[in-house]
């Protein structure tokens, strides 16, 4: 075996570790937060650390329209099966946070819809959505130039607005401080950490 080949097998090794161990440390920062059963429909939180920034949202199903194939307006798990990579898809292209370069990078996207207490098998109505956003470097988390963007939002009237809540210690706070916006389909977008915390 060349040295050229053993070389590519090594970066293959490296690149899948560091991406399984992406994953690990994606869910133990985020996963205790955002269980399906405690994220609040509508909500969703955006927590600082370091150069990324973890995001936890729940969604409306029918926010997606091609993936309720029997219409009752709810998702089954079959129906979540068929359509996973869809609403990952559409997650990526309409939750956005920027900055003045553009976009960052959403990855170690988790999606999870959300059973109700009463009926264990009952369909789902919201999906719990969490990911990590990566910025270009540690002086865009710390400044106020970031914007968060949703452009997914439900049919029904209570499903048409989102209450999230950004979360940093920047390195002068002594403690971390909360910011907390309203979405809706008219104002989608806020500069984060722009206004009163």
């Amino acid at each position: 075996m060349n040295t050229v080949t053993k070389q590519s097998i090594y970066k293959c090794f490296y690149h899948w570790g560091r991406t399984l161990l992406s994953a690990f440390v994606l869910s133990a920062a985020i996963l205790p937060h955002a269980s399906a059963h405690l994220m609040v429909a509508q909500h969703g939180t955006l927590n600082f650390k370091g150069d990324s920034v973890f995001m936890v949202l729940s969604l409306p199903v029918s926010a997606f329209e091609t993936i309720d194939d029997d219409g009752d307006g709810k998702m089954s798990s079959a129906e979540f099966s068929k359509h996973r990579i869809t609403i990952a898809e559409t997650v990526k292209k309409r939750v956005k946070l920027s900055d003045e370069k553009g976009a960052s990078t959403l990855r170690g996207l988790m999606l999870s819809p959300v059973k109700p207490h009463v009926v264990g098998k009952a369909h789902s109505k919201q999906l719990v959505i969490m990911g990590r956003f990566f910025l270009r470097d540690i002086d865009s988390a710390q400044g106020d130039k970031l914007k968060f963007q949703i452009g997914i939002f439900g049919k029904a009237a209570d499903e048409k607005l989102f209450k999230v809540t950004a979360t940093r210690k920047k390195d002068t706070d002594s403690a971390p401080k909360k910011y907390k916006f309203v979405l809706t389909p008219e104002l989608f977008e806020n500069q984060l950490f722009s206004g009163p915390l």
